[in-house]
């Protein structure tokens, strides 16, 4: 069986935003002892006193660090290239078929005689997303045809950061921003990536917030 304080470094660190409000110091122990006191009670299968977790909690502090490059990530993102943002997308979920993949080329074909159009797309396993510009909406839905499907989205807006070209030698950039994103309550409908890319897809009324934060983050 394990011990209390097994039980509770556990609970804490499924949750890295729990975990650095510890490290940080700006949590209330016995607020988050009467939080958690369910979920370590249910792992220990008996009756924990609050102030047993408090103590544990305290004791687990010492354990916990801060992500370590943090700093450096901040200086690093100040080399962040343009923050490009493009309005009046729709997003397409497509249920995988054989034939998807051939309409998907014909859309790209299509899209390559266009200019200013938005384009980004993802195979899952059992499903392919399309983020385009909503001008493209009856072309979709024509080549598409006869294809399952899933979801569609309409309202919504991008915003593509430019990443220094040895982003991917650099961890912790996307948890970083992400966090951000997070922490300031903001909802992603989809992440499309390349090398030195990263596009949020959100909806239209989070664009300016979102705009701005990631603008704040390349300047702190």
């Amino acid at each position: 069986m394990i011990t209390i304080a097994e039980a509770v470094e556990e609970i804490v660190r499924t949750s890295p935003f729990l975990e650095e409000a510890i490290v940080d110091g700006i949590i209330n122990y016995t607020g988050l002892a009467r939080h958690i006191q369910k979920d370590v009670e249910q792992r220990l299968y008996k009756e924990v006193q609050t102030g047993a977790i408090v103590m544990a909690i305290q004791r687990l502090k010492p354990k916990l660090t801060k992500l370590n490059i943090e700093n450096e990530l901040i200086g690093y993102l100040k080399n962040m290239g343009e923050i490009i943002v493009r309005s009046d997308l729709i997003d397409f979920t497509f249920k995988n078929s054989s034939s998807l993949i051939f309409k998907q080329q014909k859309l790209l074909e299509f899209i390559a005689g266009e200019k200013d159009v938005f384009h980004a797309s993802s195979k899952g396993v059992y499903e392919t997303n399309i983020v385009t510009s909503r001008s493209m909406e009856g072309q979709v839905m024509q080549i598409f045809q006869g294809e399952e499907l899933k979801n569609k989205l309409t309202g919504l807006a991008s915003i593509t950061i430019r990443l220094p070209d040895d982003n991917t030698d650099v961890p912790g950039v996307y948890y970083y921003i992400l966090k951000k994103v997070a922490w300031e309550a903001i909802n992603l409908v989809e992440m499309v990536s390349t090398t030195n890319e990263f596009t949020l897809i959100l909806h239209k009324k989070d664009v300016n917030k979102t705009f701005n934060l990631l603008n704040t983050m390349s300047n702190e």
